[in-house]
């Protein structure tokens, strides 16, 4: 995978751009809380996960503090050129108390627009988000997927990542 970075001075934050399968390129920068096309857009991509937040105004809030804090990571990626976001993630970076104290980077929220899927956005969003754990020398990744998510699974596999058993309880 080719990766250039590109300056985006009003992001804030170095953006990346990929070359996926089909020749398509992909910009990965942070999603803009206060572009309501952003918004519409990602509302989109999280209906095709599971279901769209329900109040708009504590979404823009939160995309806010998340792009406010250096160790998350809320990413769009966007089809060079055209504006249209074709994929996201969310990646939190948190300490850790064994071994070398390195911290662990937990990836979430992962989806692939429905007419991007097998394209490489997917491969290269995981390539930029890895990235950006290293810089911040994180030891390892974890990652988490819905249990009927069997085509996503097979993907994470393909690129890596290992099945472990978790857990989890609504609170």
């Amino acid at each position: 995978i080719n990766i250039k970075y590109l300056k985006q001075t009003h992001l804030r934050q170095k953006t990346r751009r990929e070359e996926g399968g089909n020749g398509m390129e992909f910009v990965f920068r942070k999603l803009d809380p206060d572009n309501p096309e952003d918004i519409r857009q990602f509302n989109e991509l999280m209906d095709e996960l599971s279901c769209q937040a329900e109040n708009q105004e504590l979404l823009r809030e939160r995309i806010r503090d998340m792009n406010g804090k250096e160790d998350r990571f809320l990413m769009a990626a966007e089809e060079k050129g055209t504006g249209r976001l074709c994929g996201s993630l969310m990646a939190v970076i948190f300490e850790d108390f064994c071994g070398d104290l390195r911290p662990i980077m937990v990836i979430e929220n992962v989806v692939s627009g429905r007419r991007f899927r097998r394209q490489g956005v997917g491969r290269a969003m995981f390539a930029a988000i890895e990235d950006w754990g290293r810089e911040r020398q994180v030891k390892y990744a974890i990652l988490c997927s819905g249990l009927k998510r069997k085509q996503a699974h097979s993907f994470y596999e393909a690129i890596g990542y290992s099945e472990i058993k978790g857990f989890k309880k609504y609170l």
